[in-house]
């Protein structure tokens, strides 16, 4: 409740107060004991204000001028947010800040999230901002803070009002023009042992005139030619196949860290919601499989509108609903989630309500403070997740316990998985044995109910693997023995683009940061270039979803499996 100038002036007047007294200093000990009485009634008039006033304030968020306690957003646009604080008595507070409480995965691109005010009657006090979100998931928003102080800054209190409201983060869909032809295509037969259609259909486009059959129908019969050769002509259309594009997205672990909209995941979605409503707008049927090194997740092919938005759904729960797996109880993990207690929970983690039985243990100052803060800590985690009546007692000595629940705890307010939710230090985030066998099976899953030719884009992390494919490898090979098109496309979480083709010395120049910075530049780049070569001789483009060739290629490959044509060497 005192701030460190109430301290201070506190500390002082208690000195002079006893000085004056000791030294029979009559003006310094009244002066003293007369600003001690102003201090205690200072404090009086703010525990009053704090305790009976702002119990009855309440707030209300409209998001998109809706109120409603779900609803959706878009990553990279912004949204409109607008809070209203009001009370349901008339009361008066001097000095109050009211501050929205935002998670990581929002920010703030215009306005401010907060106020300076004096609360005056009923109010409502209002102001508004815009946020964008960073990256696909879950948002919650929990409500808004009050920070109540005195005129004179020696008091400080602060009061959560929840207002709890759940958004589920869509991607954005990036336009990108189609490499469709526009003008008729040369008529040519498809290679042998490539058949596009299990039975005849009509197309628009000519493929050839052969002699008629019985059984042909009528409208097929080229009667010009007929006459010029003298017999019956039949033509016979291209058929116009959908190709179906079956997307393979990779959610492991290594995917999901880093900060919202940086991650290897965002970017992956990403390109996949707009592969997928490239496809859709030539009524292609587009099909998802969302796998990590443990399980996969499957979305039967379809086209639609309806389809599309179910197909961003599936990309944004598989992303919501992973765990990372448990860290270390580090004095990083406990400041955190003890700052993030006492902002959302206050009342909660109030000493009067949240009381530790008196003990002797641990003796030494510091020692004594940080158990204190992790058993209210773990009395907390016990009253939020229902855990079991002997849940404290454990928590507060068992530290992977602890450690697993605060990051559950972090993870469902907002937080990225960065340090220290979750470690990177002495931890390898690629299971690629697991990976390669579940994107494998699922692969060879695929290929085997395949029909016609399709088209497969794996969206998978790569850069960082230096062996070899292993099964991947001949699941890719029976992909293409079947005559579908594979395609492979990267995240490039670097700042600078990719240039597979070398890279040039530079002269040791610049600080440190700067060397550091080219050097990762020239490994990442160095890995891709590898990677490269390896995909090119399965016959399989790679690209990375940072560059915008990338979508292009996939189209390039669509209209590949479309025509039924070999790519050109």
């Amino acid at each position: 409740m005192l701030t460190n100038r109430g301290r201070w002036l506190i500390s002082i007047c208690t000195c002079g107060a006893l000085g004056g007294l000791v030294f029979g200093k009559q003006v310094l000990a009244l002066l003293s004991l007369s600003l001690l009485v102003w201090i205690f009634i200072e404090w009086l008039l703010f525990r009053w204000r704090f305790e009976l006033q702002s119990r009855h304030l309440y707030c209300e968020r409209e998001v998109n001028r809706s109120s409603s306690a779900t609803g959706t957003l878009w990553t990279h646009r912004a949204a409109k947010i607008r809070v209203q604080v009001k009370s349901d008595a008339s009361i008066r507070i001097p000095f109050i800040r009211f501050e929205d409480d935002l998670p990581e995965n929002m920010k703030c691109v215009q306005g401010e999230n907060s106020i300076d005010t004096i609360f005056h009657g009923r109010g409502p006090v209002t102001f508004e901002f815009s946020v964008r979100a960073l990256g696909i998931g879950r948002v919650e928003m929990h409500g808004v803070i009050a920070y109540i102080a005195d005129m004179h800054g020696l008091f400080f209190a602060q009061r959560f009002l929840p207002m709890p409201q759940s958004f589920r983060v869509l991607p954005t869909c990036v336009e990108v023009e189609a490499t469709y032809p526009t003008v008729k295509r040369p008529n040519a037969m498809p290679p042998p042992g490539i058949h596009r259609l299990r039975q005849g259909g009509l197309g628009s486009e000519l493929l050839e005139l052969r002699e008629y059959v019985s059984g042909d129908p009528p409208k097929s019969i080229a009667w010009k030619v007929s006459a010029r050769r003298d017999t019956l002509m039949t033509r016979v259309y291209e058929s116009e196949v959908p190709v179906r594009t079956v997307l393979f997205v990779d959610r492991s672990y290594g995917t999901q860290v880093g900060p919202y909209g940086s991650r290897p995941l965002d970017q992956m979605v990403l390109m996949a919601g707009a592969i997928a409503q490239s496809a859709m707008s030539v009524r292609d049927p587009v099909g998802l499989t969302v796998f990590d090194d443990k399980e996969t997740r499957t979305l039967d092919a379809g086209r639609g509108e309806r389809h599309f938005f179910r197909l961003l759904e599936t990309l944004t729960e598989c992303s919501s609903t992973a765990q990372p797996p448990p860290p270390r109880y580090t004095t990083k993990l406990h400041q955190l989630a003890w700052t993030t207690a006492t902002n959302r929970y206050p009342d909660l983690m109030d000493n009067r309500i949240n009381r530790l039985p008196f003990t002797f243990f641990p003796i030494f100052p510091y020692a004594r403070w940080r158990f204190k803060q992790r058993s209210r800590l773990a009395a907390l985690m016990t009253e939020l997740y229902s855990l079991h009546d002997d849940a404290p007692i454990r928590l507060a000595h068992d530290d992977k316990l602890m450690a697993i629940q605060l990051q559950k705890f972090l993870i469902d307010s907002g937080y990225a998985w960065t340090e220290p939710v979750v470690e990177r230090r002495g931890q390898e985030i690629h299971d690629w044995h697991g990976k390669f066998d579940t994107i494998t099976e699922a692969l060879t899953s695929t290929v085997a109910r395949a029909r016609d030719n399709e088209l497969y884009v794996l969206l998978i992390d790569l850069i960082d693997h230096s062996g070899t494919l292993g099964r991947l490898r001949q699941a890719v090979r029976m992909a293409r023995a079947r005559h579908h098109r594979v395609a492979v496309i990267c995240p490039w979480t670097h700042p600078k683009r990719p240039h597979t083709a070398g890279i040039r010395e530079v002269p040791l120049i610049g600080d440190a940061d700067q060397l550091l910075a080219h050097s990762e530049w020239a490994r990442v780049n160095a890995a891709a270039a590898r990677l490269k070569r390896k995909l090119k001789r399965l016959g399989v483009p790679i690209g990375f979803a940072s560059d915008q060739r990338s979508m292009q290629m996939v189209l390039t490959e669509a209209e590949l499996a479309r025509s039924g044509r070999l790519a050109r060497r």
